[in-house]
């Protein structure tokens, strides 16, 4: 599947196949995001050493995401745009060679009861879903906006629900596991991609500082993530972390909104991608392993059911985040600083409230609400 979405990106010629390409190409990586966390929930069966191989997990892409940009700008002007839709598949190929071996620990078993797409209808009610909302909010009216909103309601509570419980019927901490790593991606992502709006705008127009900035987050979640201090702090206390850095971030930014001037702006932009940068290193993988605390492979339900409802819901949550923060943002961030205090501001009182409600969920147990 990546290979056929490869070929077919790199020599479309018009935009729709272009479009189908990379399509295909999202289904395989969503194929192999999703087996790739049942496995290594397999492999590494202890809780605490599964958290920190789920934190290198997350440098996996945290790295390519960072030095991505700079290597596809030299592709571009060497060879064009043709170029930067092959590479990165070229290194996934590799990998796959030089894992050839390792992957005999697994110890692949042919179920009883032969797994099976479950629920396909409602992953594409959520794509479907997704999609119409950030048409509704590009569309800069009102009323389009307000629509687009209401639809990502609707995804959360139909499909996105319904999904959850058709993949892993009988495991309620995997369900639980997907909404609490929704609102973290939410959180994180919306927020950091709303900071190179701000620097674009009240900052630096050439998006220099603003690529700065942005960087910052990943290359913070990437150390902490590496070095696994994540598996040094409770479940208690990764939700303590989690329910108050990611929504004074976003109050952060609403005042900073106010009191932009150059430099300090600058500064404080930094001071909140940081902060969710370290959330997100310690509770990201806390998160993930704790998803497959306890998880029975049984009745047809494996681990890497576990890893796609995982998958989806840090896919849901970003497409949330970013669209309600970052795409409503890019509307009014050249109407006044008043109108984008009032949306980080809204964003904070919805992670507060998000936050709340994720205390009593079952991933962090009894300990999260006391």
């Amino acid at each position: 599947v990546l290979v056929a979405g490869v070929v077919m990106s790199a020599t479309a010629t018009t935009m729709w196949v272009l479009v189908g390409g990379l399509a295909l190409r999202g289904v395989a990586a969503g194929l192999m995001g999703g087996l790739g966390m049942g496995v290594i929930s397999e492999v590494y069966p202890d809780a605490k050493q599964r958290e920190r191989v789920f934190g290198l997990y997350a440098i996996m892409w945290i790295a390519p995401a960072l030095v991505g940009p700079a290597i596809n700008g030299v592709l571009l002007v060497a060879w064009g745009w043709r170029a930067t839709m092959v590479w990165p598949a070229v290194l996934v190929l590799i990998a796959r060679g030089l894992m050839a071996g390792s992957l005999r620990v697994v110890g692949w078993q042919r179920p009883a009861i032969a797994p099976k797409v479950r629920g396909p209808w409602a992953f594409v009610a959520i794509a479907a879903g997704l999609a119409a909302a950030q048409v509704y909010v590009a569309s800069a009216t009102v009323w389009g906006v307000a629509a687009g909103v209401v639809l990502l309601i609707v995804v959360l509570v139909v499909p996105f629900r319904h999904a959850l419980v058709l993949t892993v019927p009988a495991e309620r901490r995997a369900q639980a596991g997907s909404w609490v790593l929704a609102l973290v991606c939410g959180s994180y992502f919306g927020i950091n991609a709303f900071v190179p709006l701000l620097s674009a705008e009240y900052i630096d127009a050439s998006g220099v500082v603003g690529a700065v900035l942005v960087s910052l987050g990943p290359l913070t979640w990437g150390l902490i993530s590496a070095t696994g201090w994540g598996a040094h702090v409770s479940e208690r206390g990764a939700y303590r972390l989690a329910a108050i850095v990611f929504p004074v971030a976003a109050a952060l930014v609403a005042v900073g909104a106010m009191l932009h001037a150059g430099v300090g702006h600058a500064v404080g932009l930094g001071i909140v991608t940081v902060l969710i940068g370290a959330a997100m290193g310690i509770v990201y993988p806390k998160v993930m392993a704790l998803t497959f605390k306890g998880f029975r492979a049984e009745n047809g339900t494996n681990r890497a059911h576990g890893g796609v409802v995982l998958g989806l819901g840090e896919d849901v949550g970003t497409a949330v985040g970013v669209t309600v923060l970052a795409g409503i943002g890019a509307l009014i961030v050249s109407t006044g600083p008043v109108d984008v205090a009032v949306l980080a501001a809204m964003f904070a009182v919805l992670l507060v409230i998000g936050w709340g409600v994720s205390s009593r969920s079952t991933l962090w147990g009894s300990r999260a609400a006391g």
